[in-house]
């Protein structure tokens, strides 16, 4: 009977793809107590890696919109379809929404297909927010889920990765990435 490896067969195929997507969709951040956190992935895109514009547009495709910001220093580049948004800076000359030069400096990961490398979905209770990060600390609406300290100035901490909560509930997912520099 040839009903067995093509019964598996059928399961692989189903599976993996639902594998797969599930990691597409993952925020990943490394905090520290003694300087800067670092963002290694929001889905797709590695900005620990390579922060670029053009990097992000081969991890996520042609951006639905792109709006230039501050005289060209800001570009603010929005992937509705994927619900990601992403600010580009570029301090040193040159538009930040040209692709080779604009670096990331933070993101907004929204909907409910986004979650942290801990297991938080976009969507969940404000208490499983609270079971899976202990330490975290709320800001207003936003609740500081991972931190770093800046090396500038006084050295204040700040959210590597916050979740921006309503009628206690997480809606969205900020991350500082800070590649352009301040």
């Amino acid at each position: 009977m040839v009903r067995g490896p093509l019964v598996t067969l059928v399961v692989v195929a189903l599976v993996a793809p639902a594998a797969a997507s599930a990691q597409a969709d993952t925020i990943s951040v490394r905090g520290s107590s003694t300087g800067f956190g670092r963002v290694l992935a929001i889905g797709d895109f590695k900005p620990a890696r390579n922060p670029t514009y053009a990097a992000a547009v081969r991890a996520y495709g042609e951006p639905a919109s792109e709006r230039s910001r501050s005289g060209g220093s800001a570009c603010i580049v929005n992937w509705p379809r994927l619900g990601v948004r992403i600010a580009f800076a570029n301090f040193g000359g040159g538009s930040a929404c040209e692709r080779d030069l604009g670096r990331s400096q933070s993101a907004r990961a929204y909907g409910d297909e986004w979650c942290t490398k801990r297991g938080l979905r976009a969507g969940a209770r404000l208490s499983r927010l609270r079971r899976l990060y202990p330490r975290a600390s709320r800001h207003g609406r936003s609740w500081w889920l991972v931190t770093g300290v800046s090396l500038i100035g006084t050295g204040h901490r700040y959210p590597v990765l916050a979740a921006s909560v309503r009628n206690r509930r997480v809606r969205s997912f900020r991350v500082w990435i800070g590649a352009a520099g301040d």
